[in-house]
């Protein structure tokens, strides 16, 4: 029995080393191991590689729309361009691609923006698991007047306070700052409205190439009442100009002092006090706001002034003395030679 069990034991382990040293069959078990990451990475490439096909050409849509949009300016027929765009791609990719979007909006007077996504399927990721069966691209542009022509209408609210002190008169000109002489940056200044309720005929001044409508605020000190000071240089008078500029469709201003309060509005109906069914500030002893969207057509903007240096003094920084709102300037219709893609 013992011989038996011995037997038994040698033939047992004679398999095991014989199971153990055989390599036959080891190449086609690393192969089979081996092929799912090269599958993976050959999923990846083609599926990228499709990706970025699409991607491509929704640039391409993009920027042509933008441009197209650009060039006839905010009162054109701008939805055409970006309409074509998006019926180009779906019709260049039918069902191989889908939720093709392309929007296009005025991001400021002189800027076009396009945004434009679709969703691309994946082919051999799909089987892997954890991979979702799509992938979304999106691209965006931006076309900009080189040298946008701003044009603006007559303020729609003129409101200055007629029970103030000091006498208070509101102009507009038209402002450059590449000027070199700075007797030429202010130009074409126009008086539109004062405190003591004078009535001014006037045209907006239209300003040229490089240059943005920018306010001037006449105050001579305790003369509302006292028309013969209003002009006279020997009377305390102190006069503070904005010398507007626009950087991305926002308004920036060179006062020295914190004067002026601004806030953009989506409609007319919000550039007014809550009471009337606005969402303007108000109250004394504020921190002015500033308006931090771009001012672009169909918008208005509103600014609020103090008629003296809050930083001097005898401010109660209300920001109401002075109250004007104007419409958004739109651009003159220009070629394609003032047009530029900016992103």
């Amino acid at each position: 029995m013992k011989h038996h069990l011995k037997a038994i034991t040698t033939k047992g382990s004679a398999l095991r080393r014989r199971f153990t040293s055989d390599t036959r069959g080891n190449v086609a078990i690393i192969t089979a191991l081996a092929a799912i990451p090269l599958c993976a990475a050959g999923g990846i490439a083609i599926d990228y590689s499709r990706a970025s096909f699409v991607r491509s050409y929704l640039q391409a849509e993009a920027d042509a729309a933008a441009l197209g949009a650009a060039v006839g300016g905010p009162t054109a027929n701008d939805a055409t361009w970006v309409t074509s765009a998006e019926n180009h791609t779906k019709s260049r990719f039918g069902s191989g691609v889908s939720g093709v979007a392309i929007q296009g909006k005025w991001l400021s007077a002189t800027d076009f923006g396009v945004d434009a996504s679709a969703t691309v399927p994946v082919s051999l990721l799909a089987v892997i698991p954890g991979y979702s069966k799509t992938v979304k691209v999106s691209v965006a542009a931006v076309a900009r007047y080189a040298e946008p022509v701003l044009e603006y209408k007559p303020p729609v609210l003129t409101d200055l306070n007629p029970d103030a002190a000091d006498y208070n008169r509101i102009s507009v000109y038209c402002f450059n700052s590449e000027k070199k002489k700075k007797s030429e940056r202010r130009t074409k200044m126009t008086a539109v409205a004062d405190n003591a309720l004078t009535k001014y005929s006037y045209t907006m001044p239209e300003c040229g190439p490089k240059e943005t409508l920018s306010f001037r605020l006449h105050n001579v000190r305790n003369a509302r009442t006292q028309k013969s000071k209003w002009d006279d240089p020997k009377a305390e008078h102190y006069d503070y100009y904005t010398d507007t500029v626009i950087t991305g469709g926002k308004e920036s201003y060179a006062l020295e002092y914190s004067l002026l309060e601004t806030v953009l509005c989506d409609t007319r109906g919000a550039c007014q006090l809550p009471k009337d069914g606005g969402t303007l500030p108000e109250g004394p002893n504020r921190v002015p706001q500033k308006a931090e969207g771009a001012c672009a057509p169909g918008k208005f903007l509103y600014y609020g002034w103090e008629d003296r240096p809050p930083e001097k003094g005898g401010s109660d920084r209300d920001y109401n003395d002075i109250r004007i709102v104007m419409e958004c300037p739109t651009v003159k219709a220009g070629g394609t030679e003032k047009v530029a893609l900016i992103r």
